[in-house]
């Protein structure tokens, strides 16, 4: 029967075989790996996880987004698809170099994830939950067990994130470190890492004021890599953005942040909604907030989306939207929740997951792997 189902599959046209499976979901590539030879080697290829990911990319509702988080009661990732019911979530093989260590996530991009190890002087490490393809990054210095680079005491902030130039087909990772005695000494170095050339090298940030980013993990849209930050001594909030193609760093102010109604409000996060660059918030009465920039970087273009946000009392921070207009956030780091478009609750479910500003994050599902 085997060998009947590999000889049907194999009669088929290359092409219209391809142009089939350009249209399937990633956990049924991995399952039609087996069929046959061919379509082994046609959906283990780079060049089809490329098409793969640009042909869900593309469509108007991408289904291969699924939420990550790294559980604090074991050392193991888990995933939860937000597409569908968010009753239940599985477990994800972490790389070796990964478990049973206390780690950081970095960044999320084209289905990578930048995984930090809390450990002095260990790679970073760029990895591929879905085929479980990792490759290692070393620190752009001699020594990163260095005070200044471990990034562990309240003296310094070590930040990252992870992007990708359309152009190249090249992946960036991003880190910053900015250490201080005072707000009258700050230092702060920013580095990229091309994955396609295997090299470090010092972004040029003369011309940007201190800054001080208040998210570990970035935040990759519209080409760039984004960072809540604090600027110089007045304690005035920013964005900073990395230009994948350009190299360049460069501040977005806040202007919403100067109306009244914003007065009080607190735990700021930077996210993207519906493709777009957002902030949300909690108020003074605990209630969730939310501004987008409909257009990039254009600071006349923040406006307040027409959506029912829940009335939940307590510690609530909002995630994102699905496809379907559902929203889904986190209550007090133990239990996740999926609202409809009314507002009103349909699923939850409970997780181990604290501070989940840098142990959680948004990833689309992709084929494509790396050479470590």
């Amino acid at each position: 029967m085997k060998q009947q189902q590999q000889t049907e599959a194999e009669a088929l046209p290359p092409e219209l075989v391809e142009r089939i499976l350009l249209f399937l979901p990633v956990k049924s590539l991995i399952r039609f790996r087996c069929v046959s030879k061919q379509w082994l080697s046609l959906i283990s290829d780079s060049r089809f996880a490329k098409l793969h990911y640009d042909t869900a990319d593309a469509a108007p509702a991408n289904n291969n987004t699924r939420v990550l988080y790294l559980s604090n009661k074991v050392s193991e990732a888990r995933c939860i698809d937000l597409e569908a019911s968010i009753l239940s979530d599985y477990a994800l093989q972490l790389p070796i170099s990964c478990r049973n260590v206390p780690l950081g996530i970095l960044g999320s991009c084209r289905g990578f994830i930048l995984l930090r190890p809390h450990v002095n002087g260990t790679d970073l490490i760029l990895w591929n939950p879905v085929t479980g393809s990792h490759k290692a990054v070393p620190y752009p210095v001699d020594d990163p067990t260095a005070p200044c680079w471990t990034g562990f005491d309240g003296t310094n902030l070590l930040w990252g994130g992870l992007g990708y130039d359309e152009s190249t087909d090249d992946f960036f990772v991003v880190v910053g470190l900015g250490w201080r005695s005072g707000f009258e000494d700050i230092r702060f170095q920013w580095h990229y890492f091309s994955v396609r050339t295997n090299s470090w090298k010092e972004i040029e940030c003369g011309h940007l004021p201190p800054h001080f980013p208040l998210n570990e993990c970035g935040v990759f849209c519209n080409g760039a890599i984004h960072w809540l930050a604090m600027k110089d001594t007045a304690f005035n909030d920013i964005i900073v953005s990395f230009d994948i193609a350009g190299k360049h760093l460069s501040m977005m102010s806040l202007p919403i942040l100067s109306f009244p109604e914003m007065q009080g409000c607190h735990d700021w996060r930077l996210k993207v909604f519906g493709g777009c660059l957002g902030i949300s918030y909690l108020k003074k009465n605990w209630k969730i907030g939310l501004w987008v920039m409909k257009e990039y970087n254009m600071e006349s273009s923040w406006t307040k989306p027409n959506v029912v946000l829940p009335c939940d009392d307590g510690m609530f921070f909002l995630l994102c939207f699905t496809n379907g207009g559902e929203l889904v956030g986190m209550q007090y780091n133990t239990k996740l929740i999926k609202f409809n478009d009314k507002g009103e609750w349909a699923d939850s479910l409970a997780i181990t997951c604290d501070r989940t500003d840098k142990l959680m994050v948004m990833f689309t599902q992709s084929m494509r792997s790396l050479q470590d």
